[in-house]
């Protein structure tokens, strides 16, 4: 199965996670770039904002076409209890182009289950595989088990 791991990360610790599956897999990965700035305390806040308002980004326009893999593995950080703007962005413009989706996300504090069900719908397709790990956890390394655990669940 031809697999893509697309994710956003505004801190760098959903793309550490991403980087990871990448290289157990073996897969192609793309970073979504969002255009908005979005660091320091003031980006965080209107990250937030952004998110609860369920807010569209500009993002950089990908470079790999999704509608060439057999699974788009998708990764975000979760803001204010939901998927960050970037991410709701791609999937809207993309989820025509999914065969098979998987979901990964990286949070501070809660909203994993509910971060799912929200990417599931925009998608339209029911994860193959999920995965929803703490910072601490990410940042830590202490996710090993839980991130083979989430590749075998790909049946890749």
């Amino acid at each position: 199965m031809k697999s893509l791991i697309v994710f956003y990360s505004r801190t760098g610790v959903t793309k550490k996670l991403a980087r990871a599956i990448q290289s157990l897999l073996g897969c192609d990965a793309e970073e979504i770039v969002d255009l908005k700035k979005r660091r320091g305390l003031l980006g965080f806040i209107i990250s937030c904002k952004d998110a609860i308002l369920k807010h569209q980004t500009p993002v950089k326009p990908p470079e790999k076409d999704a509608a060439v893999y057999d699974l788009i593995i998708i990764g975000t950080p979760i803001w204010a209890g939901t998927m960050s703007c970037a991410t709701r962005t791609y999937i809207m413009q993309n989820r025509a182009k999914f065969k098979n989706v998987a979901f990964f996300c990286t949070a501070g504090g809660s909203g994993i289950t509910s971060t799912f069900r929200r990417m599931e719908g925009l998608a339209g397709k029911k994860p193959i595989a999920v995965l929803g790990l703490t910072t601490k956890e990410v940042v830590k390394n202490l996710s090993k088990d839980k991130i083979q655990e989430f590749i075998k669940s790909l049946g890749i």
